[in-house]
């Protein structure tokens, strides 16, 4: 074994914070075991008497001593009886490995990433993701959250349950919230489903991919809305479906377009209640040809029931599983619009011969949603709160969206035309001038601090006209007003 010393080379390099809230001895190891890794301090290198060390850099021999110890036991460092302590040989680090300047640099290194890696990267799901400010699509008004009867309801809960509240939890979700759900969806939604048909799950999302996982064969046809939902779609994509883009018209999905283009579907995915983004309602007469496709086809539907508590003008139509006698309808639900978002709690409404499948490739996926929070929930809809809250909320959102309708045709009657506005959280406004380009409005909205989505993020292979997406239910009263016209004056020369 060597005798280099590498007492000057440490000390060059070494740099250690008081001040900072990792122990001194914790920062000497890191930095010792960095230099080591990187080839800094070859193998063989005689370092620093714990004395000496402690001496030079200030600090107590102990913490010195503290460093060298835990080195040892994790075989970076060898201690000799008379000699001293050395950098051991690690036959993996005879050749240190070569960090290239610019890699360095940007702190991140150079990888042959799988094709798959980067589409995951480059999906736009993520677009804006976890904004809660006006005028945010998708987010509810929190400010208006009754934090009060949910603290009330989580207290209760904790207090009166048992020691499974605080363990993995019951797979496919806790019996009581599965019986609220069940009652909620026949009163609101013309829904009749026994309650151990219903999946919890931790938000649509996950629902979209259990049953991805669980009933598409790789290359397995999926007729899809489009515009639609981005995570969905590129969900299957990613699980090996062959997803076939259908245009959505005045009634909704466009069965015939979908018939005369494509393959055969083993799966269809539509928001017939509220379509995600456009807001069309599907006519009751498409409805009933889907169902009817899906029974003479052997083809599952993914009923996603976007926004259905939120209408203004009329009354919904029942939801396409209150319609289906063939048992071809999985109804997905999020309660991440009625409630709050960090709530991560969503619905799977199967046929019975399913559940089973789906509550097993949810264990496979992830663990269940927290049984604290199913039970708090439970709670909340039991004694009214829910029901009550979703009132509340449908008045309010109703107001907001007439205050943004109002504010944006009085200050961008000229750059927008508004898209109608029956139900939901969102408002979609056209550019007049449709050879502005969609993505710089939306850029030099979200630059003044105001936020948006552009509508074409949602398209796979149409071609809207350029669109902004305003959300107006996370927007207090006050602040509408004040948002309007920082666009305005973030539009001035961008669309002319």
């Amino acid at each position: 074994m060597s005798n280099r010393s590498g007492g000057g080379a440490l000390l060059s390099v070494l740099r250690l914070d008081a001040g900072d809230r990792m122990p001194l001895y914790r920062q000497l190891e890191n930095a010792i075991r960095q230099q080591i890794l990187t080839g800094g301090i070859p193998s063989g290198t005689r370092l620093p008497a714990t004395r000496q060390l402690a001496s030079d850099l200030g600090i107590s021999r102990l913490t010195v001593k503290n460093a060298y110890e835990q080195l040892g036991s994790e075989g970076f460092l060898e201690s000799q009886r008379g000699a001293g302590t050395f950098v051991a040989n690690i036959a993996a680090m005879e050749q240190p490995p070569e960090v290239p300047a610019a890699a360095s640099l940007a702190g991140k290194a150079q990888y042959d990433l799988s094709e798959r890696s980067g589409s995951v990267a480059a999906t736009k799901a993520t677009t804006r993701l976890g904004g809660v400010t006006a005028f945010r699509p998708g987010v509810p008004a929190l400010d208006r959250f009754p934090r009060k009867a949910w603290a009330t309801a989580e207290s209760r809960a904790i207090r009166h349950g048992d020691a499974g509240l605080l363990g993995y939890g019951k797979p496919g979700g806790l019996t009581e919230l599965k019986q609220q759900i069940a009652i909620h969806v026949r009163d609101h939604r013309g829904v009749q489903c026994d309650p151990q048909q219903i999946v919890i799950t931790s938000g649509a999302q996950q629902a979209f991919v259990l049953i991805a996982l669980t009933l598409l064969e790789p290359g397995a046809t999926v007729w899809f809305e489009d515009p639609g939902h981005i995570g969905a779609r590129d969900a299957m994509r990613l699980l090996g479906a062959n997803v076939m883009s259908v245009p959505v018209g005045d009634d909704g999905f466009e069965l015939a377009e979908a018939i005369r283009d494509h393959a055969e579907a083993d799966l269809m995915f539509v928001t017939p209640s509220h379509q995600h983004p456009l807001g069309i309602t599907m006519s009751l007469n498409r409805r009933m040809e889907i169902l009817e496709y899906a029974k003479q086809h052997n083809c599952w539907i993914i009923e996603d029931d976007y926004d259905s508590e939120f209408r203004y003008s009329d009354r919904a139509l029942p939801a396409l599983l209150a319609l289906d006698y063939s048992g071809r309808v999985l109804y997905t639900g999020s309660l991440s619009k009625s409630m709050f978002p960090a709530l991560r709690l969503g619905y799977l409404i199967s046929p019975p011969e399913l559940v089973e499948a789906f509550t097993a490739a949810q264990s496979l996926l992830s663990q269940n949603v927290s049984p604290l929070q199913q039970q708090t929930l439970a709670r909340f809809m039991l004694d009214g709160n829910f029901n009550a809250h979703i009132r509340k909320m449908r008045s309010l959102y109703e107001q907001r969206r007439d205050l943004l309708v109002d504010s944006v045709e009085r200050h961008l009657g000229d750059v927008f035309e508004l898209a109608p506005c029956r139900a939901g959280m969102h408002l979609i406004v056209w550019l007049r001038v449709e050879t502005a380009a969609e993505i710089s409005v939306a850029n030099s909205i979200w630059d003044a601090g105001v936020d948006c989505l552009p509508v074409s993020i949602y398209c796979d292979t149409q071609r809207l006209r350029p669109g902004i997406m305003f959300g107006f239910a996370c927007a207090p009263e006050n602040e509408i007003e004040e948002g309007v016209k920082k666009i305005v004056k973030a539009l001035d020369g961008v669309t002319n």
